[in-house]
């Protein structure tokens, strides 16, 4: 968080004040903001009132029929505070901008989705989409077959083959990709892509599709973005055919605040440049003030361009309603964690935001797959990591964090309103890699359901103790546990923790790292 009112916010917490999130790529962060006191309420902290609904922002559709996720605007609770919602009466409306009603009663409008969560009213536009791609393929193949048969009696020229397309809607195969015109060909990407018509970078080098996410500080947004063609530059590259499997989009994140931007390039630099090079996302490309068709962008936001990842392991977990990883993908998913932090480490920094939300699965557009596979036998090896915008060098002070993801020394620092001179080092990252391993292998978070306050309030009790006899395999429990040491003196250091049994018996080993 910004500690510039950390005294004042440490005074609100021990009031039972509430926190404001923010996050980049990924549910929010905690960020301090002004409180104030109304009367009749013991001076205690109370949110202004607003009219309208309360708004669910980064929210998740959970297992059970409820929403997870940050609210504004409520009357009750403050802003940013994260609550979860009993359940909804009807799946069928939950999406971004919408009204729901719980079972209960209450209503809340949806802000915008978390990054790589599951919206149910798409779940079955994407059951349709596969049931057009197999028709496609079907078609596909009778195309072929007729072919064939035309070879063999060229005097009877068959019928028209038809293609089924990714709508389900039906044209010709006469009218194939290749003899469509420019504006056919452009009107069929913005209906595939779902782009919107505003490009940023010189010669609008990158178009930008559907809706964005919000990020940190509420003023970065998150794109889905496609390289534009340099011969036909409203369409992606690759597309000039109008075979969408050779098209690959981008994430771009758009902000006006270039100090946090020019921070989290250079992160993605250094990390990406050391002895150990880790798994991070690619840093595709880094603008200030890009050029932009739209002019609340043009020259007013930077942009940072990384490789596009499907789902992140937090929208996983959340898709196997509870079910943990387990096997290799549980491995994958870990050495890969490992691996990120040994580059961050290596380059004399840290990390301070290490959790499910800030990996995702690049390269492989399966979820169903890995959502069914229970015993992680396919494994999880495109697993990368994101979000660089909080890593601060050993020996700094943190300029945000994330409670769920904090350790007990920083929760205790913070309350006693020392936050803000806290001496970051490797053990920070440590405790946070331990958090995120519980949750992927018991299935749910350590502090599952719980708020900031309560987060931050837990971690400084005396009798907190990190309980971990929830993790089914005894190795991965046991560097788990050594991970949520109490005292940071004795928790791993990374290579510590690439060497242990966990890793060492189950196919990896220092050979590997």
């Amino acid at each position: 968080m910004r500690f510039r009112e950390s005294s004042i916010l440490a005074a609100a917490v021990a009031s039972c004040s509430l926190f404001t999130t923010v996050k980049s790529f990924a549910p929010p962060r905690v960020v301090s903001t002004q409180f104030h006191k109304q009367s009749g309420f013991n001076n205690n902290y109370c949110p202004p009132l607003a009219a309208g609904l309360p708004i669910i922002s980064d929210w998740r559709y959970l297992s059970d029929g409820s929403i997870s996720g940050t609210v504004t605007n409520h009357p009750t609770i403050s802003d940013g505070d994260r609550i979860t919602t009993s359940p909804i009466r009807d799946s069928s409306v939950v999406n971004e901008n919408a009204v729901v009603q719980t079972k209960s009663g209450s209503k809340y409008k949806l802000g915008t989705v978390a990054w790589g969560a599951t919206i149910p009213v798409l779940d079955s536009l994407k059951a349709k989409q596969q049931e057009a791609k197999a028709a496609a393929e079907a078609a596909k193949a009778e195309k072929a077959r007729l072919a064939e048969a035309a070879k063999r009696k060229p005097a009877t020229p068959p019928k028209a083959a038809v293609q089924a397309t990714a709508k389900g809607t039906t044209v010709s195969a006469a009218t194939s990709a290749k003899q469509l015109s420019a504006a056919e060909l452009a009107k069929l990407a913005k209906s595939k892509f779902a782009l919107t018509g505003a490009t940023v970078g010189e010669n609008g080098k990158y178009l930008l599709a559907g809706k964005p996410r919000q990020s940190s500080g509420r003023a970065a947004k998150i794109w889905t973005a496609y390289l534009a063609d340099t011969n036909q530059p409203n369409i992606p590259a690759g597309f000039f055919e109008g075979d969408e499997s050779k098209v690959e989009p981008v994430t771009i994140k758009l902000s006006p605040d270039v100090d946090r931007m020019r921070l989290e390039n250079g992160n993605y630099n250094k990390v990406q440049s050391g002895l150990f090079i880790g798994r991070f996302v690619k840093k595709v490309d880094y603008i200030e003030y890009v050029p932009s068709s739209d002019r609340s962008l043009d020259r007013k936001v930077c942009a940072l361009v990384i490789e596009s990842g499907q789902y992140d392991l937090k929208a996983l977990l959340s898709a196997r309603q509870g079910n943990p990883l387990r096997g290799r993908a549980l491995r994958d998913a870990a050495a890969a964690a490992g691996q990120c932090i040994q580059a961050v480490h290596s380059s004399n920094l840290v990390w301070t935001d290490l959790k499910t939300e800030n990996f995702v699965v690049v390269g492989n557009a399966n979820l169903f797959q890995e959502v069914n596979d229970s015993t992680g036998s396919t494994g999880l090896p495109g697993v990368k990591g994101i979000d660089l915008e909080s890593v601060i060098p050993r020996g700094g002070n943190p300029i945000d964090y994330s409670p769920e993801a904090c350790p007990p020394e920083f929760a205790k620092s913070f309350m006693a309103g020392e936050g803000a001179e806290f001496v970051l080092d490797y053990s920070y990252d440590i405790w946070s890699l331990g958090m995120m391993l519980y949750e992927l292998s018991t299935g749910k978070a350590f502090f599952d359901k719980k708020s900031p306050s309560q987060v931050t309030k837990l971690l400084c009790s005396d009798s907190f103790e990190a309980d971990v006899s929830d993790v089914p395999d005894g190795k991965l429990r046991d560097l788990i546990g050594k991970c949520l040491s109490l005292d940071p003196r004795k928790r791993p250091d990374i290579t510590g923790f690439l060497l242990h049994p966990y890793f060492i018996t189950t196919g990896f080993g220092p050979i590997s790292f």
